[in-house]
This record gives structure tokens, C-alpha cells and sequence, in this order.
């Protein structure tokens, strides 16, 4: 479980540490495409990228090597945030490293478990949400992490440390604070005693694909539907 948590430094619980003049604007040189134009071209070979990206990790098998490759050029890009990129559960589609979550996407897995899945869901707020999910045996059971989470000093708000500042740009660096997590099957929780500190980035966001690292290797999500089930009874 330490692995499926959200950074991959998660360990039974014990005491935690703290947190730790306007200038006008001038005309491009002639012959040469003015910022705006710059940044318009940029944004779209941002765009191209991602889309690509989508459909390199849909293709079975995958081209690794390519999925990685542009990886690095949509992190290269510094991409400006997306709001809608923190809005609502992702689930991994890809991912490389020892995260529990590339066993879960494997086939062969899912062959005997089952449909399995996992994933984030981040929810910027007064104080940030973070929890990590993940079903096995088509959602009979769910093992979920949680805790709270926020943006390293680099690219933090310098009135509001949990927000992100207005002009960051990818990579977004991240600390998280795992408070606890449980195991849902039969219609009955079990609390999990896990909690710790940790950090992961994310190398590039949009509405339709987020790249995630931490130290257990990176992952590729996509927009989900998963839903935590209220309906079960605790333990």
C-alpha cells in the first residue's frame, strides 16, 4: 500500500513533521512575430503534444520509448496550469516505474483480478484535498489513501501558500501529507494506519491528460468517473 500511496514515501503512522514602473509595449522587429503570435504558436505545439500523448498511451501495445519522449517535450514546455486539470478524479492509463498502479493496468493482472483501476483526485480549496484510489475485481473492492496537499515555494501564491501562483508554470512541484487511508469490499471500511509525508510533480496537466511523477515512477492519467462509495458501512 505504501506504493499506491500519493508519493511513495508513506509509512504506518507515527509523528509527523510540520510543513516544513509598467514599461508600454513595442512593436516586434519587421519581419519577426510578435509575442502574442509567439505565444499562440507555442500554445498549439503544447496542444499537439498532449494530443499525441493521448493517443500514444491508448495504442496497444504502447511505444514506450515515444510516450516518454514526449514527456520530456510537454515538460520542456512549460506549460502555463490549467485549472480544469484539478478537477475531478484521473485515472492511469500508462504508467513506468514501481508504482503498485503498473501492476494494476497490466492485463495480465486484470485477467485474474478483474477490471482494476487507480488514480488521483486533487481539490484545491481552504485547505487541499488530496486522496489515491484504487478498485480491484471490477470495484468490489477499493483501497483509497488521503491527506492534504500543497505547492512547493517555487511556484506557490505569496499571499496564499496552498494556491498555486498565477503566472506557474509546468513542472508543478508538490508536498503532500498523507493523514490516513481504508479498504472497502463487502460493504464494509477498514481504516488502513498509514500516514507520512512526501512530494511528486506534475510535468504537465490539461482538461484531458495529466502526467504525474513521484519517487515511484510516472504516470500518465486521464479524466475518470470513479466515485467514492458513501454507502459503505465502517469498521
Amino acid at each position: 500500500m505504501a506504493q499506491c500511496a500519493l508519493a511513495g514515501r508513506v509509512s504506518r503512522c507515527a509523528a509527523s513533521p510540520a510543513w516544513r514602473l509598467t514599461r508600454q509595449p513595442t512593436a516586434p522587429p519587421r519581419g519577426r512575430p510578435s509575442r502574442s503570435a509567439r505565444v499562440s504558436a507555442a500554445s498549439s505545439d503544447v496542444d499537439v503534444l498532449a494530443s499525441e500523448l493521448v493517443s500514444a498511451v491508448a495504442a496497444r501495445p504502447a511505444n514506450d520509448a515515444r510516450v516518454l519522449e514526449l514527456i520530456d517535450a510537454l515538460a520542456a514546455a512549460r506549460a502555463p496550469v490549467n485549472p480544469a486539470a484539478f478537477d475531478g478524479a484521473f485515472e492511469v492509463v500508462w504508467s513506468e516505474g514501481t508504482m503498485a498502479w503498473r501492476a494494476l493496468v497490466a492485463g495480465a493482472i486484470q485477467r485474474v483480478a478483474g477490471k482494476c483501476r487507480a488514480g488521483q483526485q486533487f481539490r484545491f480549496g481552504g485547505v487541499n484535498a488530496a486522496l489515491n484510489f484504487a478498485e480491484l475485481f471490477g470495484g468490489a473492492v477499493t483501497i483509497t489513501a488521503e491527506g492534504v496537499f500543497r505547492p512547493v515555494a517555487e511556484v506557490a501564491d505569496t499571499e496564499n501558500p496552498n494556491a498555486l501562483s498565477q503566472d506557474a508554470r509546468h513542472p508543478l512541484g508538490f508536498e503532500v501529507q498523507i493523514a490516513g487511508g481504508d479498504v472497502s469490499a463487502f460493504g464494509r471500511t477498514t481504516a488502513l494506519p498509514i500516514c507520512g509525508p512526501g512530494e511528486f510533480e506534475v510535468l504537465y496537466s490539461d482538461a484531458d491528460v495529466r502526467v504525474f511523477r513521484s519517487s515511484g515512477g510516472i504516470a500518465v492519467q486521464r479524466p475518470s468517473d470513479w466515485r467514492r462509495d458513501v454507502r459503505v458501512t465502517k469498521r
